[in-house]
This record gives C-alpha cells, sequence and structure tokens, in this order.
C-alpha cells in the first residue's frame, strides 16, 4: 500500500499559509515551523519573523490557523535576492537536496512568470507581492512538512480549483481576480480552474506555484482508501462560504505505481467509407492531437460489413475531433464518452549501439517504466531493427534478443 495526497481547493481555493495549516492538521510537527521560523529570522533584512499557530471555529468547521508576525526592511526585492535567501536557509538548516531541489521549483516557477509578465528575467525581476519573506516560508514549510509526513515522494493530486473573482487591490492598482501571475502559473501546467464562486481572491501567486510544481492536477478524487483529512484556513472572512482549505490523506495499492487521470473516447460507426480514407482518418486524428486510435470490423444493420472507429482524447480536444469524424467520414453522430485510466506514467526513448560484421548500428528503444522506476515494456522501434535486418541478413527476431541484452 502505498500513501496518496489530495488537495482540495475546490472552495475557497488555495493559499501558502492554508495549505501549510492543512498539512500541519495532518498531525505535521509545530516545531519544524518554529526551526523554519528562526532560520529566516536571522536573514539580514528580517528583524522579527514568528509563527503562531492556532484553531479556529470556520463557519462551524475547525480548522488550524497559521499566523506570521513578520517585521522585515522592505527594500526593493529582486528574483536572485529570493533564490538567495532561500538557499541560506536551506544551508542553516541543512535541509536534504530532495527538499531543495522542490523549493526551488516552486520558487522559480513564480519568478518565470512574474518575469514573462514584467519582461524581465527570473534574476532581475523586481517583486511586490511575492517578495515577502513570508513567500519563502509558505513554500518551505509546506515541503518540509509533507517530507515529515512521508508524502515528498508519494502521488500528489491537486482537484480543480477555485479563483475567485472581482477586482484586487495590489501595489500595481485594481487588477482583476485571479491576478495576472496566479493564472500564469495555473496555465503554465494545464491546471483545472473556475472562477467564484465569490468576488473575492481566492487563489494567490504561492498557492498556485505549490499546487502546479507539487501536485498533479485531477477532476476528481483518485481510487484510495481515506486515513486521515486535514482542515486549513486563511486569515479573510467570507459570509458566503468558509474560507477552507482541505487535504486528504490516504493509501492506494499497486495501481498507485500507475498515473490516474480521465480520458474521452470518442466512438462512431460507418458502413460506407473505403479503407484507405480509414487509413487516412488514423493518421490525421493522431496528427491532431489523440493519444490513440483504433478501428474494430464489425456487422451493422441489414448484415452490411462496417467499422467502428474509437479515439481517446482530452477534453480539450473533444469539439475539434468529432467535427473532424463527422466532416472527414461523413458520420452523423459521435458517442462521446468520459472514462478514467491508469497508464504506466514514465516513457523514454533511448538510443543503443549494436555492434556486428565490424559495423555499428544504432537502435532506438521505447523504455516504459512505473512510478517506481520499474521497467515495466521494452520496445525496439521496429524501423531501425528493419534497416540493420535487411543489411546484416539477420532475422529481427535475433536482433531484438540482442538489444533486450543492451538494457541488462
Amino acid at each position: 500500500m502505498s500513501k496518496v495526497l489530495v488537495v482540495d481547493p475546490t472552495l475557497a481555493g488555495v493559499s501558502g499559509d492554508m495549505l501549510v495549516a492543512a498539512l500541519l492538521d495532518l498531525n505535521g510537527k509545530k516545531s519544524l515551523l518554529d526551526e523554519l521560523s528562526r532560520s529566516l529570522s536571522r536573514l539580514p533584512q528580517v528583524r522579527e519573523f514568528n509563527v503562531v499557530v492556532e484553531e479556529r471555529n470556520v463557519s462551524g468547521f475547525k480548522a488550524k490557523y497559521v499566523r506570521l508576525s513578520v517585521s522585515e526592511v522592505r527594500d526593493a526585492v529582486i528574483g536572485k535576492d529570493l533564490i538567495n535567501y532561500l538557499e541560506r536557509v536551506g544551508s542553516d538548516l541543512s535541509l536534504s537536496e530532495d527538499v531543495m531541489r522542490l523549493a526551488k521549483d516552486v520558487l522559480i516557477n513564480i519568478l518565470k512568470v512574474e518575469a514573462l509578465i514584467h519582461n524581465s528575467t527570473v534574476y532581475d525581476v523586481h517583486l511586490h507581492e511575492v517578495g515577502s519573506i513570508d513567500t519563502l516560508f509558505d513554500i518551505l514549510a509546506t515541503i518540509i512538512l509533507l517530507n515529515d509526513l512521508g508524502l515528498l515522494n508519494s502521488r500528489k493530486y491537486s482537484l480543480p480549483v477555485a479563483v475567485g473573482g472581482g477586482l484586487v487591490r495590489t501595489e500595481h492598482g485594481l487588477i482583476p481576480s485571479p491576478a495576472y501571475v496566479t493564472l500564469e502559473i495555473l496555465k503554465s501546467r494545464n491546471y483545472y480552474v473556475f472562477g467564484g464562486p465569490i468576488d473575492d481572491e481566492l487563489t494567490t501567486p504561492t498557492g498556485a506555484a505549490l499546487l502546479v510544481t507539487l501536485f498533479e492536477p485531477v477532476k476528481y478524487l483518485p481510487l484510495m482508501k481515506v486515513e486521515r483529512v486535514g482542515y486549513g484556513c486563511g486569515s479573510k472572512v467570507f459570509k458566503e462560504l468558509p474560507n477552507i482549505l482541505r487535504v486528504v490523506l490516504g493509501t492506494s495499492d499497486e495501481l498507485n505505481m500507475l498515473s490516474y487521470d480521465e480520458v474521452y473516447v470518442l466512438e462512431t460507426n460507418v458502413d460506407d467509407v473505403t479503407g484507405e480514407v480509414l487509413g487516412y482518418t488514423v493518421e490525421k486524428l493522431l496528427s491532431l492531437g489523440a493519444l490513440d486510435v483504433v478501428i474494430i470490423p464489425t456487422t451493422t444493420k441489414k448484415g452490411r460489413p462496417g467499422h467502428i472507429v474509437k479515439v481517446i482524447c482530452r477534453e480539450e480536444l473533444v469539439p475539434e475531433l468529432t467535427k473532424y469524424l463527422i466532416e472527414g467520414l461523413g458520420t452523423l453522430g459521435v458517442r462521446v464518452l468520459r472514462t478514467s485510466r491508469y497508464v504506466v506514467p514514465r516513457r523514454e526513448v533511448k538510443e543503443l549501439s549494436i555492434s556486428s560484421g565490424g559495423k555499428e548500428f544504432k537502435v532506438r528503444v521505447k523504455v516504459c517504466m512505473d512510478n517506481q522506476g520499474n521497467i515495466v515494456k521494452v520496445k525496439p522501434e521496429f524501423d531501425d531493427l528493419k534497416k540493420v535486418s535487411e543489411e546484416l541478413g539477420v532475422p529481427i527476431s535475433k536482433l531484438v534478443s540482442e538489444v533486450l541484452k543492451h538494457l541488462k
């Protein structure tokens, strides 16, 4: 059994402090946050940095609240400064390479978008709201708690993100919610988002960056056995809804070594299309982004021979591929089915050198692995094997055995 963590920002979005509080509610250690705050307070521009954890009642729900007491010199901060501060704290606390790698990834994801919006670079971009030291606290505290809970290398998912609406006052003046940085960060990883359900900023840039870096987007809870649920709340109080983020911790069986996602299946029957048109249709659908296309022989009404065309694709391609099926095949209808699947997550193409008869040949090999790095399937590229076989006069079956030896 493997651990699974799911973040649920569908009600009130996500911010860094809400995520820290929710993880802390999963039996995390407050002492880890105290150590981090002491290290942050040793940075030269910080006068005071303290963390207080409270139990709050939010619209009838009990939740953890993480309150920061921060006093810092608010000089102009650029990207390079925050990166240097992060590295100093990591060294001070002797944080592991894995923790620091993820923390830096989160920070860089924020800086990349800030640089894009302000036409600058990651190191030179001038920062405003995200330039505060509490940004580093949210990033480091989240990853330190995940590590302490044994979740750093577990499967982690996020449900769709509520981003709010209306206008938000920033140092740049009034801007629409979600903020430009927040929306660009979520867009960078194709995250599921929706506006509202109230006119306020619900998801912050730091919260968005933590999600896209650490959690895979899903629409629904994956197959799991729920063990614990943690609740964290933010500082804002809304009349319309409780400002709460929940995290769900559970376990999954050996299927956890595979990736879980959702796809759409498009399906139509045809009985008056030639083999050449069907062959071209397969090529065209794949070029448009279909994940897979199959043609299944069948018998249609009045005993006529026909075919079932079945396409697997992502949700965003459903309209385009449906339109092509109708126009390209002349079919009068397409069935659309939403379904879930488990897939082997890692697929790499390696190039091997094989020597035979005084010659060296390159053969591409597709290697498929699960989340634990176990090899599930190995498949040499047929065109490469065919070329070597014709030149050496060696059967392809023998070449396959030779290739597999090189992979051991």
